[in-house]
């Protein structure tokens, strides 16, 4: 148990990456409205709508692009998890 912080820190600096998942912020819908309104405020709404789409299109992006990171870090994880369970066979009960 003596060399867990040692293990710890080689790990730090060898997957750095890995440590740090992206935050993916979700679009916010245009708000309901009036019809008058929506009349009033046409081109304000169309914009309202181009943002909202152009948000979620970049907000699924991001969250494809998350899933591919948390799946690299699983394989590397249970790469790891191997190895720990074939190392610690060979372990004795004294250190």
């Amino acid at each position: 148990m003596k060399y867990f912080p040692v293990i710890i820190a080689a790990l730090t600096i060898l997957c750095p990456g890995s440590a740090y998942a992206e935050w993916c912020d979700p679009p916010i819908a245009p708000e309901l409205t009036t019809t008058e309104l929506a009349k009033d405020f046409r081109e304000e709404f169309k914009d309202e709508f181009t943002q909202y789409f152009r948000d979620a299109s970049q907000y699924t992006a991001c969250l494809d692009a998350e899933r591919a990171r948390i799946w690299e870090e699983m394989q590397f994880t249970v790469q790891r998890y191997e190895r720990f369970l074939n190392d610690s066979k060979n372990w004795d009960g004294d250190e």
